[in-house]
């Protein structure tokens, strides 16, 4: 399932990999009383009161079909999740808009948690297609290749430097992002990097410590793809309310407040990372002297 919008010369594709499983609000958000979602939960939870988050990438593409082919996250990967017994779709989805694993030049990973890092690598035995074919470029010998090989991946060197310390193991990162520096892949990113011309890393720590979120600057458009620096809509106005992913909650609600305020005021485009199919691109608008979330 893909939504599509144009910012300026490029394309954005929203590109759904797999529904997350449901989760009660209070295990992603315990300092959030029950009765804080009332205003909130016709819209941010699900009929039976749950959580449920969606992972995706996000394609963008020039619309003269000049320039890069750029993959924002790869979501969670092939593996069949036990909610719903389904293979991650996104290189299925990415076929539907003509893309496939070798078209890609650059992918951007927002951070590094296992949902926006799944697709990096492939292993012999993934099955990438969800019809029972191995993954689209499984080495031998249960080495890792590129899932998409001709691509540079740009990482935030302070999530690289974080997760490659022993104290700080994560399994999805060592499967899925720390082979790409022996693949000759790997791009470590300081802050403010440009993609292609007007799009641009922004650097949003907090989540994880080099958290960042992609900027598109074109025409007299401007759009932004977010990552996890909010994961429900009901954050849109409750921006100090963070889940239990959050590394550093101080920084995290600081790049939160501080990008969805000026995404108001200019009237950003806003591409979110976990927002339902349907409502997950939108503007942030003030409403009741309150910031509130209008899909488009």
């Amino acid at each position: 399932m893909t939504t599509t919008l144009a910012i300026g010369d490029y394309t954005i594709a929203a590109v759904l990999d797999n529904p997350g499983a449901p989760r009660d609000p209070s295990q992603v958000m315990p300092t959030v009383p029950a009765e804080a979602w009332d205003p909130y939960r016709s819209f941010a939870l699900d009929s039976s009161g749950m959580w449920v988050s969606y992972w995706r990438g996000h394609l963008v593409r020039a619309t003269s079909g000049e320039g890069p082919v750029i993959l924002i996250d790869t979501g969670m990967g092939p593996a069949v999740q036990d909610h719903n017994g389904e293979q991650g779709q996104l290189l299925r989805n990415l076929s539907v808009l003509g893309v496939q694993p070798g078209d890609v030049d650059i992918v951007v990973i927002t951070h590094c948690h296992g949902d926006h890092i799944g697709w990096n690598i492939s292993y012999p035995g993934d099955d990438a297609t969800g019809d029972g074919a191995t993954g689209a470029n499984g080495g031998a010998n249960d080495n890792p290749a590129l899932t998409f090989p001709n691509a540079t991946y740009w990482i935030a060197s302070h999530d690289w430097e974080h997760y490659t310390k022993s104290e700080n193991a994560n399994p999805a990162f060592d499967r899925s992002v720390r082979p790409l520096e022996a693949l000759g892949a790997l791009k470590l990113v300081e802050g403010v990097e440009q993609i292609a011309p007007g799009i641009s890393t922004l650097p949003t720590n907090g989540h994880t410590p080099g958290h960042q979120c992609v900027l598109i600057e074109s025409g007299d458009a401007t759009g932004v793809i977010t990552g996890d620096l909010f994961h429900n809509v009901a954050q849109i106005t409750e921006q100090t309310w963070c889940p239990v992913f959050d590394l550093d909650t101080t920084m995290s609600t600081h790049s939160r407040r501080s990008l969805l305020t000026i995404a108001s005021a200019q009237e950003w485009v806003v591409f979110t990372g976990h927002f339902p199919p349907g409502s997950s691109i939108g503007h942030v608008i003030s409403e009741g002297g309150k910031s509130a979330w209008k899909p488009i």
